[in-house]
């Protein structure tokens, strides 16, 4: 992935302040299991499993040993484009170039989004308080969904930094062909 200077101090900032972690690409979900799966793509290879990283020290550590366009290449890349199909990436593209929000249908019969019932023990937070421990789905890469009223609400961050920056430069041709804007 080509890229410039000033493009790599941005995708930099865009890293630090990644909220969820990484944009949550990653399938795995608790942070040990995301030190494995990093591992496994090859990174922070050094880390014990017995300690207790923070994620500023991992953003940190990823961005010298791979700097942000190794992290786009090696990481995100490869998760993105292991979790959704060709036609759906088209889908979501198509529906940010025209000012869209996907549809909630579209989620749910692609299996990127379902409605999660939470029962009495799954909205414990363990203190005594009800508060709903939320599960996310493939689908909040993309868009924040109000999975209690079942809407979405808006595109996140990333959507934004994929379609403009990222995608653009992958260079794979899909965004300068003749076809590509007919998505």
């Amino acid at each position: 992935m080509q890229m410039t200077n000033e493009m790599e101090e941005k995708l930099k900032r865009y890293i630090l302040n990644a909220d969820p972690f990484l944009w949550n690409i990653l399938s795995a979900k608790t942070k040990k299991e995301r030190i494995i799966e990093l591992q496994g793509l090859g990174s922070l290879k050094e880390y014990s499993l017995k300690s207790n990283y923070i994620y500023k020290k991992i953003n940190h550590d990823l961005l010298v040993e791979l700097g942000p366009d190794g992290i786009i290449e090696h990481i995100v890349v490869p998760c993105l484009m292991g979790q959704f199909k060709p036609e759906m990436l088209q889908y979501f593209r198509r529906c940010w170039r025209e000012g869209d929000l996907p549809s909630l249908n579209y989620l749910k019969e692609n299996k990127l989004y379902r409605r999660h019932i939470f029962t009495e023990e799954a909205v414990r937070d363990g203190i005594g308080t009800d508060q709903v421990v939320g599960h996310k789905d493939r689908a909040f890469i993309f868009v924040q969904i109000d999975t209690q009223h079942e809407f979405i609400e808006r595109w996140t961050v990333f959507a934004g930094l994929w379609f403009e920056e990222i995608e653009p430069r992958l260079g794979t041709g899909r965004e300068s062909s003749p076809t590509a804007a007919n998505d």
